[in-house]
């Protein structure tokens, strides 16, 4: 039997990293928000760091969506059933797939807006698939700039910037597009391991730089 609940300004149906990400500006106007999640909150106890458990790719138990509507997998139907664990599952659980990820918070990048203008210009207009449905965006980055911004800063993401408003700064990703401001924190320490594959880079002539990630290196709010 349905059932008539009080009526609000947005229902944002998913809280995963987009519907979570939405409902903020939301609320800041005054709208009054509610969220629908199918899965629940998840607290530090399913965030133990038990390498059996979590090496396991069902991890966590408890949000899995994927693993839950896992085809079957057989030669022939008489074959028995051999269902296999999603490698990379979607979660049912607050935050939804941001709660497995690897944190990797990248930016497109300018030429991203332009894949065939880019490539045209670069490769030749032959090499663009006959009957590609590939196409420039209708905008280019400038336009998601100041979007990715905000979302970095409530998030917290950590990094080196390598071009604030044009300015180059070989110590972040060169490659990236111009950006108002610096990350709002620095970037994650390395390790003996990245300070070694990142010096043997540099004798090749590379690039290496820290990369963006939604991981606190100080305390951030």
């Amino acid at each position: 039997m349905a059932t008539n609940l009080s009526k609000t300004d947005v229902v944002i149906v998913g809280l995963g990293a987009v519907g979570g990400v939405a409902a903020l500006p939301l609320a800041q106007v005054g709208l009054e928000v509610i969220g629908i999640e199918a899965g629940n909150w998840l607290g530090p106890r399913d965030f133990a760091p038990d390498e059996l458990r979590n090496n396991f790719r069902g991890w966590p138990q408890s949000a899995q969506k994927a693993n839950g509507e896992i085809p079957t997998h057989r030669p022939n139907a008489s074959a028995p059933y051999s269902p296999r664990l999603a490698i990379h599952p979607m979660m049912n659980a607050v935050g939804g797939t941001s709660l497995h990820y690897w944190a990797q918070s990248w930016r497109l990048n300018p030429w991203d807006f332009k894949v065939v203008t880019e490539t045209t210009r670069r490769y030749g207009a032959a090499r663009i698939p006959k009957g590609s449905t590939a196409e420039d965006w209708p905008f280019g980055l400038e336009e998601l700039e100041p979007y990715y911004d905000r979302v970095e800063y409530e998030i917290g993401v950590s990094g080196q910037a390598g071009n604030i408003d044009g300015k180059i700064d070989r110590r972040g990703n060169i490659y990236e597009g111009s950006r108002r401001r610096d990350y709002p924190m620095p970037a994650l320490r390395g390790s003996e391991f990245t300070e070694l594959i990142a010096a043997s880079a540099r004798k090749l002539g590379w690039q290496p730089f820290p990369g963006p990630a939604a991981i606190n290196s100080q305390g951030y709010e």
